[in-house]
């Protein structure tokens, strides 16, 4: 989206244009799911993830600031929002039990779109499982989304160093997996 179009979607927005702002989440709605579902690896949790991400993106709006990267704003919200997911014992238990129905599962709505969400999931739960929520985060951000380690240390917060450190041992945790196989 150009950025001038963007910053006047904002503005108009802060000023509770509800047709402004629903211009915003047609255009990340996308992003903000993709990266939630390969975090989560659950359809109905990223769901959740995409519409907690805009209620808040709504309630905090006249915080950001327009000299920052929108884009960065939002995967920072949504990052932070799976990141608590991922460490509440309620989606660890919840995981478990929903990665197997998922992978039996397709809806008759979008079977064709079930089906590749649920051989994503199973690929990505199968290389991820044993990463920390932090070197999925990472992981994710810069191999999948193809995020820049800049734009990942505003979204995380964390130094260079934390998420080269981070990225490399999910690397080589996903590389001695692949080796096995």
């Amino acid at each position: 989206m150009d950025e001038q179009i963007l910053n006047n979607l904002i503005e108009r927005s802060k000023l509770n244009d509800q047709k402004a702002f629903r211009s915003i989440v047609e255009n990340y709605q996308y992003m903000v799911y993709s990266l939630s579902f390969r975090l989560l690896c659950n359809e109905e949790e990223a769901k959740d993830i995409v519409q907690e991400t805009f209620i808040r993106i709504w309630i905090n709006l006249s915080s950001f600031r327009t000299d920052k990267k929108f884009s960065t704003w939002i995967y920072t919200i949504a990052s932070n929002l799976c990141l608590d997911r991922l460490k509440s014992s309620k989606h660890n238990l919840q995981n478990n039990v929903v990665n197997e129905a998922l992978i039996n599962m397709i809806s008759s709505d979008n079977a064709e779109q079930d089906l590749i969400n649920s051989e994503l999931q199973t690929i990505i739960s199968t290389l991820t499982n044993e990463l920390t929520p932090k070197q999925k985060n990472v992981f994710i951000l810069r191999c999948i989304e193809e995020l820049e380690i800049e734009e990942i240390i505003q979204i995380t917060g964390m130094t260079a160093g934390k998420i080269k450190s981070n990225l490399f041992l999910a690397r080589q945790t996903i590389r001695q997996k692949l080796e096995k196989y």
